[in-house]
């Protein structure tokens, strides 16, 4: 990635600005207002934040305390142990930390980019416009699917008048979701595209490669049919069949990824200052019990790459839920903690990955989505290959896997099948473990068991893996109150709980 040193300048001191300015106020409507008095900021630098945003907004809350335990991937700090023993939040509001971190940053730029380059604006732009709408799906993507219904078609606009934006049913975002991106798809497509979209120093994914970008769009868009496909077939498996008719993300090349730097801290790899505190102690993160069971288990050569072996010489990891007296019992410096190469500084930071698109195409293929057709078995092994890659996994270590690993070939039975593939999901998701969590609850694949022992708490869900993230309880709810009860008042009971399914969680 190259950046010119006055937008780099620029976008820090617009970062910093906006963070001193934000912490002014604990109310919502600040944080659902633009905080920045100054005028006239020309959209290309609210872009890249944008852009850096959907990245990193609520990466530590959304991958660690809630979808890496939940899905049984990390083994988190102890101070978010009530998440991991299915307790709700405990004594700390970690949903709101999510409602701050993606309103607050990614949507609201994004949003006022999409203003910004509206028709009759002062940088109107409908290239820039459908840029900014793409980046503005993938992070209210990421907010619907922890909570549900939540503020959508009103979100952002506080600088225009609306600091109490109505919470919007998630099966309505899904279906403007897909709109955005298939709207976004054909504007890209216009041949003037290529010389009006963002340059290389605005555009810190693609570096003004309006091709990735089709492509990418495309593959989100896939993403989102594929996740919303059990809930309503006849409406989303058309949806799928036509994403897999268009260009999609085939190689690692084309990865949505932000690339960091071991020499500019505010560029590091978020995840390396895990990998740091460990060397100086503090175990804050550590892979789960179920995770390197599974990669022992069937002999996965990411097993290495991912993980550190414990003072003993072996993978071991951390089981999960367990009650205060049986965690009293374990030392974290007795099990694997993610390696110095997975959580390097320069280790670029994903979104989504050719390799998960890769396995999408062969879930349509083994069910056959309208008629699509295509080796499942074929595809699976590619998608395997491409998950490998992206960590730079040894060809040999590869092809030793597909060929002897039972895990790596597909057979007869339908439903085992699926296991493997929503097992490879499962697994290729990390370090975004949010995903492998989602995974889980959309296929119902890798089994997270009924917690019934007495070494394991049980929570407020006797022991069933929680499925939704709870509404926010403090500032949130103090602002914009009415408009969350009524879609609280939505869900099954009239109830805000973790074991209530989302919309698209139909299987």
């Amino acid at each position: 990635m190259v950046y010119k040193t006055k937008t780099i300048r620029f976008v820090l001191i617009l970062s910093v600005l906006l963070s001193g300015l934000t912490n002014c106020t604990d109310r919502w409507e600040e944080m659902n207002t633009d905080p920045n008095k100054l005028k006239n900021i020309p959209d290309e630098y609210l872009f890249t934040s944008a852009v850096r945003g959907a990245f990193n907004d609520a990466s530590n809350d959304l991958h660690t305390t809630y979808g890496g335990q939940h899905a049984h991937i990390y083994v988190s700090n102890n101070w978010v142990r009530p998440i991991d023993t299915y307790m709700g939040v405990g004594n700390n509001d970690y949903p709101e930390f999510i409602f701050e971190a993606i309103y607050n940053s990614s949507i609201r730029n994004a949003v006022e980019v999409m203003h910004l380059t509206s028709e009759g604006e002062k940088y109107a732009n409908k290239w820039h416009n459908v840029q900014a709408q793409i980046i503005a799906v993938v992070s209210f993507s990421k907010l619907t699917d922890a909570f549900g219904d939540v503020p959508y078609f009103e979100a952002g606009m506080g600088k225009y008048g609306n600091t109490t934006p109505k919470y919007d049913k998630q099966e309505e975002i899904y279906t403007d979701m897909l709109a955005k991106l298939t709207n976004a798809i054909a504007v890209l497509e216009e041949a003037e595209a290529e010389n009006h979209i963002y340059a290389s120093d605005v555009d810190p994914i693609y570096q003004g490669n309006v091709e990735n970008w089709i492509r990418f769009a495309n593959s989100y868009r896939l993403h989102l049919a594929m996740r919303a496909r059990f809930v309503d077939p006849g409406k989303y498996e058309p949806v799928i069949k036509e994403c897999l008719s268009q260009p999609l993300m085939d190689d690692n090349s084309q990865n949505p990824i932000l690339l960091t730097s071991d020499s500019k801290s505010d560029m590091y790899n978020p995840w390396w200052g895990y990998w740091n505190a460990s060397q100086k102690g503090t175990y804050n993160l550590v892979w789960a019990e179920k995770f390197i069971t599974a990669l022992k288990e069937t002999n996965d050569p990411r097993l290495s790459f991912y993980a550190t072996k414990n003072p003993a010489g072996e993978y071991a990891g951390f089981p999960n839920g367990l009650s205060d007296e049986e965690y009293s019992k374990y030392n974290r410096k007795d099990v694997s903690i993610p390696s110095e190469q997975f959580f390097a500084k320069t280790q670029p930071i994903y979104l989504i990955t050719a390799g998960q698109i890769c396995l999408y195409k062969a879930e349509a293929a083994l069910f056959n989505i309208q008629g699509v057709g295509g080796d499942a078995n074929k595809l699976y092994q590619d998608a395997i290959a491409l998950c490998m890659e992206q960590w730079d996994i040894d060809d040999e270590f590869i092809d030793t896997y597909l060929e002897n690993e039972k895990e790596a070939t597909l057979s007869a039975d339908q439903e085992d099948n699926y296991r493997k593939i929503s097992t490879q999901m499962w697994i290729t998701s990390v370090p975004n473990a949010f995903e492998s969590w989602c995974t889980i609850r959309r296929t119902g694949y890798p089994v997270i068991a009924r917690r019934t022992g007495p070494e394991f708490e049980k929570g407020v869900t006797d022991g069933f893996m929680p499925i939704r993230v709870l509404y926010p309880a403090t500032k949130e709810r103090s602002i914009n109150g009415d408009n969350m009860q009524e879609a609280i008042d939505r869900l099954p009971g009239g109830e805000d709980k973790v074991d209530i399914k989302v919309w698209w969680d139909a299987r």
